[in-house]
């Protein structure tokens, strides 16, 4: 497929980019982009494996995060295209706000719908932050992983049954790792650009779905107490 006639290139290009050469292709980085099926493989595993305690809208709202931050990931990667960044990025907001907005709730003793209008207008505003400043995306969801788990570890440090937290101490212990292997990739420390087999951003991607999964169990775990 000659340059002038790659799928993407009437597109808006994104403003990240990672290791992994993009092809003149309709899957223009596949490693990246087969990989971020992960995400949604996981998150169907949980919706049938695990029973969702009490129809919460908190359990509903991790697999609806995991989920779409796969499809979302699938489509920044396969395309690299900023629609398909926004996709990815709207994804991970789902996430870093749910974070924050349930961590609050519990503080505050927020009721269900005051939590869930949180929740929808800190990831409405993220996203329309995106829009205006495109490469906010990053720095942005970053910032928001700092306040919501950092308050997580506040509660945890706070809290004489510490054990609740065990759940979440694993993801977090998990995503450590993954976020020293995305940082190798992205800065390319470690970096094979022909590699379309496995790169550090797809390792990124399934360590990132079992950091989500162990976020899900957490929560649910935390129903249990209530």
């Amino acid at each position: 497929m000659s340059p002038e006639s790659c799928p993407w290139d009437t597109f808006d290009p994104g403003t990240v980019a990672f290791c992994e050469a993009r092809l003149c292709d309709w899957v223009v980085e596949p490693s990246n982009a087969w990989s971020s099926l992960g995400y949604v493989l996981v998150g169907v595993y949980l919706l049938f494996a695990h029973t969702l305690h009490k129809g919460d809208a908190r359990l509903y709202a991790v697999l609806a995060g995991q989920v779409l931050t796969g499809i979302g990931s699938f489509a920044f990667h396969g395309t690299a295209t900023f629609w398909g960044e926004v996709l990815d990025q709207v994804g991970m907001f789902m996430l870093s706000c749910m974070i924050i907005s349930f961590v609050f709730a519990r503080e505050r003793k927020l009721t269900s719908g005051a939590t869930a209008a949180l929740y929808a207008g800190l990831t409405a505003a993220s996203t329309g932050l995106l829009l205006l400043i495109r490469p906010i995306g990053i720095p942005l969801f970053a910032l928001q992983l700092l306040i919501g788990l950092g308050w997580e570890l506040r509660l945890w440090y706070k809290s004489e049954r510490r054990s609740d937290f065990k759940y979440l101490l694993q993801g977090l212990g998990i995503f450590g790792v993954s976020l020293v292997i995305w940082v190798t990739d992205i800065s390319g420390a470690v970096c094979d650009p022909d590699n379309h087999f496995i790169t550090g951003h797809a390792i990124w991607h399934v360590l990132n779905a079992l950091c989500i999964e162990r976020l899900y169990r957490y929560y649910a775990f935390r129903l249990d107490l209530e």
